[in-house]
């Protein structure tokens, strides 16, 4: 009777450890289904393994960490473009780029200071100029082609993400 019993724990005790990753997996669709790049961001957060046992403001954190990640990243995609490119033209507006992403960086640095603080409006104005550097960077090659067309893409589908995440965490902080 014995072993009858400790089969059924057992079984019980897994049956609820295999609900778990499926109620987070839930929680980030549910999370990301408002966000205009949903594809994005579940694919962001799913990434992250932090992400299983996070609550909708933990998986606002992450994206908002990972899209300062991405800034970074493409600042030293920047750099090595630099490094190759001979063009007059294309090397200014890879400067400016540079710059562009640096501020970018900092504004994020900033969200996440503010978001930490639950200064929520704070998180969207930094988050929303960060997005404007990257606009402006890609304005910039309007004389030649921009090989980081898809970097500024992804980095703005990533930040608009965070905007929609942000208004979420904001909502649940009651």
């Amino acid at each position: 009777m014995n072993s009858i019993s400790s089969l059924c724990f057992v079984l019980l005790v897994s049956l609820c450890l295999n609900q778990i990753p499926a109620a987070s997996a839930d929680l980030i669709s549910q999370t990301c289904a408002p966000t205009r790049f949903n594809d994005l961001c579940e694919k962001t957060l799913r990434a992250h393994p932090g992400s299983k046992s996070a609550n909708i403001k933990g998986l606002a954190k992450i994206a908002l960490k990972a899209t300062s990640t991405n800034a970074k990243r493409i600042k030293s995609q920047i750099v090595s473009l630099q490094k190759s490119t001979t063009d007059k033209s294309i090397l200014q507006a890879l400067k400016d780029c540079a710059e562009n992403y640096d501020d970018a960086s900092q504004q994020l640095a900033n969200s996440i200071t503010a978001f930490a603080s639950k200064r929520y409006a704070d998180v969207n104005q930094w988050v929303s100029a960060a997005m404007s550097d990257s606009d402006s960077c890609e304005e910039g090659f309007k004389t030649g082609t921009s090989k980081l067309t898809a970097a500024n893409k992804n980095f703005f589908e990533l930040s608009s993400n965070v905007l929609a995440l942000t208004k979420l965490a904001e909502a649940k902080r009651a």
